[in-house]
Order: C-alpha cells, then sequence, then structure tokens
C-alpha cells in the first residue's frame, strides 16, 4: 500500500523541487561581464569585499524605463540584502534599507550597474526567499527585488510573474565559480535623479 501512495504522489513531489543547476556562462555572455567590469568606477558597486562569507555574487544590470523602454541614465539606485546568514544585521533595527550589506550607485549613459556582492541567505522561517532590495530613487514605486531562479519555489516564481517590482535573476557561474547573472530591470515612473 506505502508503495502505490509513493508511485501516485513522486510525480507531485519531482514537479515542485527546485531546479538548482547553475550552468557556466558563455563566451558571449563572459565578453559581456567584461564590458561591465570595465565600466567606470561610479556605475560599479562592491558591496562586499573577499572577508564577507557566502558565494561571490556579480550582477550585470541594466535598467530601463517600462513605458518607453529608454535606458535609464545617471540613475541613483541603491541595494542592500541579508548576510549569507539570513541576517539584515541593520543599523536600525525597524528599518530593513539600513542593512550592514547595502550600497548606492549610478547608472551609467545606457541604465547599466556592475554589482559584486555576496548571494543573500535565506531570511526568517521561509527557505528559497534569497532576494536583494532594489530602490531606484525618483521611481514611482521606488521598491523592486532581485531573485533567483535557483533559490526562489514554484508559489514565488508565480508570484514573482504577476509582479512588475520583483524579477528572477536566472545564476550562472564562470570558470572560476563566481556566480553571475545578466538582468535587466523594468521601471516604472522614473524621475532621474540629480547628481
Amino acid at each position: 500500500m506505502n508503495r502505490w501512495i509513493f508511485v501516485l504522489f513522486s510525480p507531485f513531489l519531482f514537479s515542485c523541487s527546485i531546479d538548482r543547476t547553475i550552468v557556466e556562462i558563455s563566451e558571449v555572455e563572459n565578453s559581456t561581464l567584461i564590458n561591465f567590469q570595465k565600466l567606470p568606477s561610479k556605475n560599479i558597486l562592491k558591496i562586499t569585499d573577499g572577508n564577507e562569507p557566502g558565494e561571490k555574487l556579480v550582477l550585470c544590470l541594466t535598467f530601463i524605463d517600462t513605458e518607453s523602454k529608454k535606458n535609464l541614465s545617471n540613475q541613483l539606485v541603491k541595494f542592500y540584502h541579508t548576510s549569507a546568514n539570513g541576517n539584515y544585521e541593520q543599523t536600525d533595527p525597524n528599518d530593513e534599507s539600513t542593512a550592514r550589506l547595502s550600497g548606492q550607485v549610478w547608472t551609467n549613459d545606457i541604465g547599466q550597474i556592475y554589482l559584486e556582492t555576496i548571494l543573500p541567505g535565506d531570511y526568517g522561517s521561509s527557505d528559497d526567499n534569497r532576494h536583494i532590495h532594489t530602490t531606484v530613487f525618483g521611481a514611482r514605486p521606488e521598491a523592486y527585488d532581485i531573485n533567483f531562479k535557483q533559490y526562489t519555489g514554484y508559489m514565488g516564481k508565480n508570484f514573482i510573474k504577476g509582479s512588475d517590482q520583483h524579477f528572477l535573476a536566472n545564476l550562472k557561474k564562470t570558470k572560476e565559480g563566481v556566480l553571475v547573472s545578466f538582468l535587466t530591470i523594468k521601471v516604472k515612473k522614473p524621475h532621474l535623479s540629480e547628481k
């Protein structure tokens, strides 16, 4: 009898599991990564250094206006997230945006930002909720989240599909094993920040 229960329910178990496969970047993607690494320093944000525990993560981001499809040039953007163990470690206990792992940076003339950090940990009592908070100053709304395909469950992916403020990054890796993702973030009603 127990064998039949397993046979009946096993397709559901496997269909709900998360595919954690992370493939190596292609030669074209490697060239794109190199171009992002050559951005001017005002368009590069290094939230963590080599001493921060966790898997090294690189994000090559492009910000565009949802309606016009134009790239957001000279746009101020803030990022913050948990440590590898899932703690924000914020300076203000009532404000996650004061997380220890945070920083802000400007997009370049074609809306690009190069970000170096670590893969955030799961927080709270839930698994597979790793994400990076992204604040696009002056946009309406300002808040956007970067989630990770390999660390987002079925329900989370369905939620993200129906949201225009959450984005799913597909993680890949370099030959050296660094996690990398290339992502375009569509911003609603942006207002360019003054420099």
